[in-house]
């Protein structure tokens, strides 16, 4: 990795709303490095951990003392997914962003003084960036919303009126 693109660790659930979007692929447009820890990556099945590899999604083993971070970090947060541990010790102890939609992990992040940010954030940098329209990024957020993705109403909403209305 030797841009100088900030680097960002994914969680599962970050993808799951973009899939359920349908803007997976709009993710590779923005410039950040995309990175997930290999646990991630081998429990993603829609989408498919292996085609966000191939998409430019770069897989990541945890080292013995960042496993051992999970350890401590599952003892003090019991309601994220191990997993999605995996993918705050990564960002913790490598100084990167964590990129998430579970509450529970960013309050963990937080906790952890480890930079994160969700999926409104995301589809608000694919607006920024210019990367796809925000007409098109309402679609989006309908389907996510309507698909049962857990998103804040009141912000999702405030998005909705605001891209809706730009062409």
């Amino acid at each position: 990795m030797g841009n100088s693109r900030q680097i960002h660790v994914t969680d599962t659930n970050i993808w799951i709303d973009l899939e359920k979007g349908s803007i997976v692929h709009l993710m590779f447009r923005l410039p950040i490095s995309l990175v997930a820890p290999d646990v991630i990556v081998a429990e993603l099945r829609k989408p498919d951990g292996n085609a966000l590899i191939d998409m430019g999604l770069q897989m990541m083993e945890l080292s013995g003392s960042q496993v051992a971070e999970v350890a401590r970090l599952r003892q003090e947060y019991k309601k994220p997914g191990t997993a999605d541990l995996f993918a705050l010790a990564l960002a913790k102890t490598r100084g990167f962003v964590l990129l998430t939609g579970d509450k529970y992990l960013r309050a963990a992040a937080r906790g952890e003084g480890t930079p994160v940010h969700g999926t409104l954030w995301v589809l608000d940098q694919l607006v920024t960036q210019q990367a796809a329209p925000a007409h098109e990024l309402a679609v989006a957020l309908n389907k996510m919303m309507k698909k049962g993705s857990r998103l804040p109403r009141f912000e999702c909403e405030k998005r909705l009126s605001l891209w809706t209305t730009r062409r």
